[in-house]
């Protein structure tokens, strides 16, 4: 068992990293409330994730404040909650048996920012990436498609036995597996001719869609972003990240100044995704 020593009435500051290659984490602190004050290393507002649970994909990072509020000589568990019906223990947070003060400090607990280019979102230029491919991909695209047409969703997550049929004989025939905008990586040419090219200090809004059944964690190299929208709906924080963990038939959208020049890549970090094509290059010039 793996176990965490604290004090009553201490605060801390923890940085979890995800180094996990696929598994997706929500974490339940037990009756503690974590702040969020950072995410992949860029300060945020501090606030609480939603419903408590500090949800974190494939190389996320997260820097949270938690005020050690249980009582002396206790334990409590911090569990992962993310997959129903496999939910777990992590780690033991094990209290000593004499309190460090009498209450919590009310110290500030927000980080200065970094310096990073504000995004100007009336002048900026808007590119549209599609994410599509793995088991029942199709289905869900089609399902996504006919909703934006007014058609309505007529197959769901079973969808029709000859789609699914389709889909699964295309992938068995092919290496490629997900696809960016129609296209999967091949690592084995080595062609990486850029998806996207970005004009230089410009401020770029990228709306990703995820037209598939699962979860991916999107990563730019480079560049740290807004992300801004979430299926159609502004986000609270406009959060700073580098890695934005998107769900199935979900949209959202970054900003961001390209600032960097060179050619960049952006990805699915959930390795098995990389490598099955779910992986491109956008250039900055």
């Amino acid at each position: 068992m793996i176990l965490a020593t604290g004090t009553t009435s201490e605060r801390i500051r923890l940085r979890l990293i995800n180094a996990a290659n696929a598994r997706i984490f929500s974490l339940d602190f037990a009756g503690h409330e974590p702040i969020v004050i950072a995410l992949d290393g860029q300060p945020v507002t501090p606030h609480a994730p939603d419903e408590g649970l500090v949800v974190l994909g494939p190389a996320m990072r997260v820097d949270l404040i938690i005020d050690m509020n249980g009582k002396t000589g206790s334990r409590a568990s911090v569990t992962d909650q993310f997959y129903e019906g496999l939910e777990y223990k992590l780690v033991d947070l094990v209290y000593g048996d004499t309190p460090l003060r009498e209450r919590a400090p009310e110290w500030p607990i927000a980080l200065p920012a970094n310096a990073l280019p504000e995004p100007d979102l009336k002048s900026s230029r808007r590119h549209e990436v599609v994410f599509t491919g793995g088991m029942m991909g199709e289905m869900v695209a089609q399902d996504m498609s006919e909703s934006m047409h007014g058609i309505g969703a007529s197959g769901g997550m079973t969808g029709d036995s000859n789609s699914m049929m389709t889909g699964m004989m295309r992938m068995m025939n092919s290496s490629a597996a997900w696809f960016i905008n129609g296209v999967a990586a091949d690592e084995a040419s080595h062609d990486m001719r850029p998806a996207l090219t970005l004009a230089k200090d410009k401020t770029h809004v990228i709306a990703m869609t995820n037209a598939t059944a699962w979860h991916h964690p999107i990563h730019l190299h480079g560049h740290s972003f807004r992300v801004i929208s979430r299926n159609g709906q502004p986000t609270r924080h406009r959060e700073w990240q580098d890695t934005v963990l998107i769900a199935p038939r979900e949209k959202v959208e970054v900003a961001f100044v390209a600032d960097n020049p060179g050619d960049w890549m952006f990805h699915c970090h959930i390795l098995e995704h990389h490598a099955g094509g779910m992986m491109a290059a956008f250039r900055v010039a």
